[in-house]
């Protein structure tokens, strides 16, 4: 619970840092999108769809289990470079004891800080709910709660079609719904590829 803690306040302060230069973003919108000869790619208004594939290993714990998931969501960005996103996810569940299935529903925040005409390079954090068939980590259970938070990039294949990629913090936990005994923790990292389309 003490690293879920400690992974929340770093995204906090991430946040905090970068809010200024999203007020930056919202005001000089009409400038930068004059310098492309085209409204911003990523502006307020703008709908996402991304679908990716990602591992996630445990680094340092005293087991070693691997997460390898299918991930899809659909994202709306509330300002310029600015989006909430909404995603769900399948996990195969590679670990000491029984190897499972799983499923998540998260919510992801992400921030596009470097915005160019073909790339841009972003931040994101989230969390989610996390349900598999058997206990995750063994002795565990099996309802747990994913804490992410990262940095990432897409490139412009085409107009409305992007590849994306990136690596997060990866922290899963049931923050001692059953107890400190039963509260076996992944801290690792995750890293994922796939597409990102775009439309308004």
């Amino acid at each position: 619970m003490t690293n879920r803690r400690s992974g929340l306040l770093v995204a906090w302060v991430l946040l905090l840092c970068v809010s200024p230069s999203v007020a930056r973003a919202e005001a000089e919108a009409p400038a930068r999108g004059a310098e492309v000869g085209d409204e911003l790619t990523l502006a307020k208004g703008t709908w996402t769809a991304q679908a990716y594939g990602a591992f996630a290993g445990d680094v340092g714990g005293p087991n070693s289990e691997s997460l390898i998931s299918a991930n899809v969501g659909v994202g709306y960005h509330i300002i310029d470079n600015l989006s909430l996103n909404a995603e769900a996810a399948g996990y195969g569940v590679i670990q000491t004891g029984e190897d499972t299935g799983a499923a998540e529903l998260r919510l992801i925040m992400r921030h596009h800080l470097i915005v160019r005409d073909r790339w841009t390079i972003y931040a994101d954090v989230g969390e989610g709910v996390f349900e598999a068939a058997d206990q995750v980590p063994d002795g565990g259970t099996r309802l747990n709660f994913i804490f992410r938070a990262g940095v990432g990039g897409t490139y412009q294949l085409r107009e409305g079609l992007y590849l994306m990629g990136g690596v997060r913090y990866f922290h899963l936990s049931n923050a001692q719904i059953e107890g400190s005994d039963r509260n076996p923790s992944i801290n690792g990292v995750e890293g994922y590829v796939g597409l990102m389309f775009t439309w308004r």
